[in-house]
Order: C-alpha cells, then structure tokens, then sequence
C-alpha cells in the first residue's frame, strides 16, 4: 500500500496546484479543504496523486505563454520531486 506524505505549501503553491487543468476531483477536493498552520498548509497526498501533480504542473509550465507563471510550476515541480 502507498504510504501518504504530508507536503507543505505556500499560500501561493497551494495556488498554482489548484490553477492545474486537470486536477483529480479528490485531489483537487484535499487542496481546498486544506487549512492553514503557522503560514504553510501541510496536507497529505499518496505517491500515485503526487505524480498526478507533477505531471499536472509540468503540463501547466508547457502550456503557459506567460514566462513568470511557467517558471513558478517549473520550481514547484521541481520541489515537489525532491520529495
């Protein structure tokens, strides 16, 4: 059975997580439910829905045409990978 992890966020990564188009509904609903603790949000994901993510956020850096916003996934993706 795959273990979750508890991945902590940004306010502004948590942002960038729920702008992925196509977001799993359960996943999307964790986001969102999720609550602020001394300024980070600390929320559970198992490793099938962290590679959803990645997969999601590296189709969100291709698809942008703005520079800032590609790079921004780009990073969380990257961090997220370093998991």
């Amino acid at each position: 059975m795959d273990t979750p992890q508890t991945i902590e966020l940004t306010r502004s990564e948590r942002e960038l997580l729920l702008n992925i188009r196509h977001l799993a509904p359960e996943v999307e609903k964790k986001i969102v439910s999720s609550r602020i603790t001394e300024n980070r949000f600390h929320i559970e994901f198992t490793p099938a829905e962290l590679d959803g993510l990645l997969g999601g956020l590296a189709s969100e850096a291709r698809a942008s045409d703005e520079r800032t916003m590609s790079k921004a996934y780009d990073e969380l993706r990257e961090k997220l990978e370093k998991l």
